[in-house]
């Protein structure tokens, strides 16, 4: 009979832990929603900027949720652009990614700007980081005055619009979902609430 007991309670407490979140609480829904994937997989987007020490601070839940996100998520950084500046800071993002090397200079990025102090907005600030993880001035310079890396901060300005985004960090999840750590009360609950929308998506695709 104890063994029961303590059955039922661990199934009890599982139950909670995967409890549905609810609509207004601890997440929205987009006022315009948004193409999505119709492949199967679930499109997750962070929308997030360098400037911002929330999305500093937001930044290691996203890492430790990559690590165990399901295949069948497919998740976007998008960097917001309200004004010049955001927009200044989003070609830092895109210019990283057109030189392969996103991967330690996102971080680097958000250290220097949040974690250290420095200022990294001039291009004399920007080529001393870049140079400093192995990038040439020159080719960072050639990189963030690229058609590509253009474009892609623009189409990050048109996103911001239309998904309505007015602060960061915040993630969208499928086009229609929007939540974070307001919504869902800490960073750390960000990730539970889009797992389990992404769960809730894959459920209805099935119907």
């Amino acid at each position: 009979m104890r063994i029961m007991v303590t059955l039922l309670m661990v199934l009890g407490l599982s139950s909670l832990a995967w409890a549905d979140y609810d609509e207004g609480i601890e997440y929205e829904v987009l006022t315009k929603i948004q193409p999505a994937p119709t492949d199967g997989k679930v499109e997750v987007i962070e929308f997030f900027s360098y400037g911002c020490p929330h999305c500093y601070r937001f930044e290691p839940y996203v890492d430790k949720w990559k690590e165990t996100k399901s295949d069948n998520i497919e998740f976007i950084q998008v960097p917001a652009v309200f004004s010049k500046n955001w927009e200044a800071l989003a070609t830092l993002y895109y210019a990283s990614e057109v030189l392969g090397v996103q991967d330690k200079m996102h971080i680097a990025i958000f250290e220097a700007m949040h974690g250290e102090g420095k200022n990294v907005r001039s291009f004399e600030d920007l080529k001393a980081l870049f140079e400093k993880n192995g990038v040439s001035a020159e080719d960072l310079e050639k990189a963030l005055n690229s058609f590509t890396v253009a474009a892609k901060t623009r189409r990050a300005k048109t996103m911001t619009t239309a998904y309505g985004i007015k602060s960061v960090p915040n993630v969208v999840v499928q086009g229609k979902y929007r939540t974070n750590g307001t919504l869902a009360q800490s960073h750390a609950n960000v990730f539970k609430v889009v797992d389990s929308l992404s769960e809730k998506i894959e459920k209805e695709a099935k119907k």
